[in-house]
């Protein structure tokens, strides 16, 4: 089911300008349809269970000068890297295959204590967004990196991970930020992104590397105008 900026308001206790705030400064997951700004309900169930945790030490609804590095799913992807064929098995069997893979990619990535992190916000609420992808990450992180990355991992074959929407999962995001606040605002992003039926095909399809970022790219000069601040 999908929410208006209306809705969001009135179950965020805030103001409709404080949710277009929000919007703006891409720290609140949303999307359009004909024009009007729409949120899927699963979507802001995880965003809020990440708010609890994030926002006692960042003020999610204001930018900081910590922003200016621009939000490039594409070029996150490029420094995290795409991995295929990840056995499955239990959620947290196939979180840490996918985080081995990983470690290479990302400087000083403690794997075990990581996944221990990542299995912390999965106990309290699955990070599956729907449509066969999850988004698996800490409630708070304990550390980060000095540039943001994003791993994408393909599946064997789809698994349960307790969505929501009940469906399987087969698409694995990772986000390593540069801190907190970069967090919520590359998951934003992200999700925002995977709205669009071209972009969700795409990062669903086992392609090589470079086709995959490089139609990554152009489709977020399409949605966005430009890649965001």
């Amino acid at each position: 089911m999908n929410l208006t900026v209306k809705d969001v308001a009135a179950l965020l206790n805030v103001s409709e300008k404080t949710i277009y705030r929000m919007i703006q400064n891409d720290t609140i997951p949303c999307f359009r349809v004909s024009g009007q700004w729409r949120f899927d309900r699963n979507e802001i169930t995880s965003w809020l269970e990440d708010n609890r945790s994030f926002s006692k030490k960042v003020n999610i609804d204001e930018p900081s000068a910590e922003d200016e590095e621009i939000i490039s799913i594409a070029e996150f992807i490029q420094r995290g890297g795409i991995y295929y064929d990840i056995p499955i098995g239990s959620k947290q069997a196939v979180i840490l295959n996918c985080l081995n893979h990983i470690r290479t990619r990302i400087p000083g990535l403690n794997t075990r204590e990581f996944l221990a992190l990542i299995m912390e916000r999965e106990n309290l609420c699955s990070t599956a967004v729907g449509h066969g992808i999850a988004v698996p990450h800490p409630r708070t992180f304990t550390s980060f990196t000095y540039d943001s990355y994003i791993a994408l991992c393909h599946l064997k074959k789809p698994m349960p991970f307790d969505a929501l929407d009940k469906g399987d999962v087969n698409t694995l995001f990772f986000i390593f930020p540069k801190s907190e606040r970069r967090f919520l605002r590359i998951q934003s992003v992200l999700l925002r992104l995977l709205k669009d039926d071209e972009v969700l095909s795409i990062v669903k399809q086992v392609l090589q590397r470079d086709i995959i970022t490089h139609i990554l790219f152009k489709k977020e000069a399409e949605i966005f105008g430009k890649v965001s601040l």
